[in-house]
């Protein structure tokens, strides 16, 4: 346990401008990078750590709770608080994982393999664990809201969303991403396209140039085309948009579009060059950025970096998120952050245009959230993901090694594994989801013709008898073309 030391492991400057909880929480990782403090740990108490280094007990309470909600602390009730990072649960995982079993960290019943005869999630980009849902509690807050809903929830007519929701989202972005905001700046959404949607009414983008990564998210490009914008592909690189280039294509584009903390679909994070030239294009030139931080909360290698709207001094960031990618799709429930000055005229516009979900949803997810049951999902969620893309990875360079190269980067929820062997990615994604399964082809997400490649994801493989199945007869397909 941390005793005395803590205020050498602790160090805080009240004449930084950084807020005194913030650098708690960065003290403490930067503790565990540096091995002073290890997998198991056990960490002060906040009543204790708040006298040691003479703050408020709430401050060192929201550190705790960033920390507890990134996985890198884990709660054990009365027994205290221990450190729990990623690399040491892959180690315990080892150890505990018998070497006959192929069960690997899921505790629910293995996936037999997808059944040709029906639609398989086994390598989907882009989806939840369904199997590790945790179902009885969802269950259980559905239940209890159906009994309870009040009158006025019945009669919920507010087009920006159910308040306390809100309320909530406004509180994890705030100790989980670094974003800063008023409830009255989140707005609900069905899901992240129908925020999207709702953005480009009233930023008034047909006709207006609009930037977007190259490769990018192929639904949001299709959405901007069908309402009359003009979408400039900006190539990206290792760290992320080339600015530069955006700039000399587009110099007063009205938008920008990126996925910052996970570029969608590659897998790298921007750099923070690169970001300071972004925000400074948005800022000098009145334009618009659009953080669409779709799946952020999944880094298994380092810690999540800042969100770009919390970097923002413009405020000229409109943050996106949505539940779709943390609690299931069918939910279609999404949110937008908006800087102060388009909160009225998005207000206006929300009176008009359909942009939310059912209250019922929002009820249920503010339950959850609330009871602290999203921040425990999310913290299993990391680990499981770590654990199957490792498993996903290691079967697709086993077995296809001669014909692919699996991407490197470790976070989100898919990975791209480029050909190599002179295979046309289309003709083998077709190939492959004949049989029941539904990849992508790097191919159709980008202009650019050197992109071949497969966007598979790993968030629903049980185990290494499902990724091995899997990646055989993806095998076959390669065979066959």
């Amino acid at each position: 346990m941390v005793d005395t030391s803590s205020k050498k492991l602790i160090s805080l400057s009240k004449s930084d401008s950084q807020p005194i909880h913030l650098q708690i929480y960065k003290r403490f990782k930067q503790a565990i990078e540096s091995h002073l403090l290890k997998d198991g740990d056990r960490v002060p108490s906040t009543r204790t750590l708040s006298i040691e280094l003479n703050v408020a007990r709430g401050t060192v309470e929201n550190a705790y709770s960033m920390l507890l909600g990134e996985g890198v602390f884990t709660s054990k009730g009365q027994a205290g608080t221990f450190v729990s990072t990623p690399y040491a649960f892959d180690k315990e995982s080892k150890r505990s994982t018998p070497k006959n079993s192929s069960q690997g960290l899921s505790s629910v019943s293995p996936t037999q393999g997808p059944d040709l005869n029906t639609y398989s999630h086994i390598f989907l980009p882009g989806s939840p664990a369904y199997d590790a849902f945790p179902r009885k509690i969802w269950s259980r807050l559905g239940s209890n809201r159906m009994r309870s809903m009040s009158s006025i929830e019945m009669s919920h007519k507010d087009p920006l969303g159910y308040l306390p929701l809100r309320q909530s989202i406004a509180t994890y972005l705030r100790l989980s991403r670094g974003v800063v905001c008023d409830p009255r700046q989140v707005f609900m959404t069905t899901g992240y396209q129908g925020g999207l949607d709702f953005l480009s009414k009233v930023l008034r983008l047909s006709g207006q140039e609009v930037w977007m990564e190259d490769p990018g998210y192929l639904f949001a490009s299709t959405l901007l085309e069908d309402i009359g914008a003009k979408v400039i592909r900006v190539a990206v690189d290792n760290e992320g948009l080339i600015v530069s280039e955006g700039i000399k294509k587009s110099p007063q584009a009205k938008l920008a579009i990126v996925t910052p903390s996970h570029h969608s679909p590659l897998g790298m994070a921007m750099s923070w060059s690169r970001r300071t030239q972004l925000l400074d294009w948005a800022g000098s030139n009145d334009s618009w950025i659009i953080e669409d931080d779709y799946d952020g909360e999944y880094r298994y290698s380092g810690y999540p970096l800042p969100s770009l709207k919390s970097l923002d001094q413009y405020d000229r960031v409109i943050y996106a998120g949505t539940f779709s990618k943390t609690l299931f799709p069918s939910l279609k429930l999404g949110y937008i952050v908006l800087p102060q000055n388009l909160v009225d005229i998005c207000t206006e516009k929300a009176n008009i245009y359909q942009i939310g979900s059912s209250i019922t949803s929002q009820l249920i997810v503010n339950d959850f959230i609330a009871e602290g049951h999203f921040s425990k999902h999310l913290n299993k969620m990391r680990a499981l993901y770590s654990h199957r893309r490792e498993i996903t990875s290691h079967s697709l360079s086993e077995i296809l090694g001669q014909e692919i190269a699996v991407n490197s980067h470790k976070n989100g929820m898919q990975l791209v594994v480029k050909i190599v062997s002179g295979h046309s990615d289309n003709d083998v994604t077709t190939a492959f989801n004949k049989l029941g399964y539904n990849i992508h082809a790097l191919s159709n997400w980008t202009t650019d013709p050197n992109q071949n490649g497969l966007i598979i994801g790993f968030t629903n493989v049980a185990n290494k008898k499902a990724a091995d199945e899997a990646a055989r007869k993806l095998k076959s397909c390669f065979a066959e073309i």
